[in-house]
């Protein structure tokens, strides 16, 4: 008798902890009149979800002013998914997104994201680095992030700044990686012309220093007219990003700077303070 009362009284206090963990983890958030909700485990997806509306504004006011229903989206570097997530639902799921993530558990997060907003289909998640050539290589993550990350630790969800090819940063400087992962690299050009996805119409490119192979990897679909905006996201040094950007003025497209800044305070102390989204169109 003894046996069963405490095993019906722990099978309750079990239902009742995962009941309790299951709510405490997901986060609902309103993002420019659209409720996004999000699995949250750890510190930086945390800060993740209480920024979302003011980390980026010139990301989502990018999405609002140029995107179509019908459209077709590349993420490259989409981390936990925010911004898939926000072009999917700003456009009533009338729209198609590759969102491209090596990183492990940011990658299952992604695709745990995608499913709570019912976005299944309509956000295609890709366990898929993008390069300048078809390659196999190794994806090195950094441990300087939102929280320095040490031996020991347990991986976490939401992070950044990590490397496929070579262990450096955004600055051309070495670090130690905490984890490696074996990676497939592909160029984007690749992705449509012989594997058959949708061609782009807006590219997001957010990859912490490997923006020139994406760019070295995406020649062709630059100069394709159904290519109308880019957006980059680019760290380090002062005057870095030239030649990437050059590179987009010769194929056509315009610089747009009237969009509000990403708020810098949010930024201020962590890894990520350098970071500055350009935006570029194609004028018709």
């Amino acid at each position: 008798m003894f046996t069963r009362i405490r095993r019906a009284v722990e099978r309750r206090i079990a239902r009742q902890i995962r009941h309790v963990v299951g709510q405490a983890r997901l986060h609902t958030t309103s993002v420019r009149g659209h409720q996004i909700t999000l699995d949250i485990e750890s510190e930086i997806e945390e800060f993740r979800a209480n920024t979302y509306a003011m980390k980026e504004p010139e990301t989502l006011e990018w999405i609002e002013r140029y995107f179509q229903p019908g459209d077709v989206m590349y993420d490259v570097g989409a981390n936990i998914g925010l911004y898939s997530l926000f072009a999917a639902i700003h456009l009533e799921r009338q729209c198609k997104i590759f969102a491209f993530e090596p990183e492990a558990l940011n990658y299952a997060k992604l695709n745990a994201n995608i499913h709570l907003n019912g976005l299944s289909g309509v956000i295609m998640p890709c366990c898929l680095a993008l390069a300048d050539q078809l390659c196999f290589d190794t994806f090195y993550l950094n441990p300087d992030n939102f929280e320095k990350i040490v031996a020991g630790q347990r991986l976490a969800a939401g992070s950044a700044l990590h490397s496929f090819g070579i262990a450096e940063d955004y600055n051309s400087a070495e670090f130690q990686p905490f984890h490696v992962q074996g990676m497939i690299g592909a160029p984007l050009d690749y992705l449509w012309q012989k594997w058959g996805l949708d061609f782009p119409n807006h590219v997001k490119i957010d990859v912490d220093g490997l923006e020139e192979k994406i760019i070295a990897g995406a020649a062709q679909t630059l100069a394709d007219r159904r290519l109308k905006s880019v957006l980059l996201e680019v760290s380090g040094k002062e005057g870095y990003a030239n030649p990437i950007l050059q590179k987009l003025r010769e194929v056509g497209f315009t610089q747009v700077t009237e969009f509000a800044a990403h708020s810098s305070e949010l930024l201020k102390g962590t890894p990520y303070e350098d970071s500055v989204n350009t935006i570029f169109i194609r004028e018709f």
